[in-house]
């Protein structure tokens, strides 16, 4: 769609529970609902590759790291984002 403007509409995306594809460092990722969790679950999964990350909740996934920055202060170098 475009790129993510702010902290607080990242963080309004995951809540909402959007599948979010972006690239970071020529890396594709995918942040989804954990497809294994309850409805309305905040449990988050991030995956590239063969790689994925599950997280508990929100603030999981926004402290997450990816070459040694959290997503938090990442969202704005996310490159063809969509959602």
């Amino acid at each position: 769609m475009s790129n993510i403007k702010s902290l607080a509409q990242f963080r309004e995306l995951i809540e909402i529970g959007y599948e979010i594809e972006f690239t970071l460092n020529k890396r594709r990722w995918l942040l989804e609902p954990d497809p294994n969790a309850p409805d309305f679950s905040e449990s988050r999964e991030l995956g590239s590759g063969d790689y994925i990350k599950k997280f508990k909740n929100i603030n999981e996934v926004l402290n997450f790291e990816i070459d040694g920055k959290k997503l938090s202060e990442l969202y704005s170098k996310m490159d063809d984002v969509q959602w």
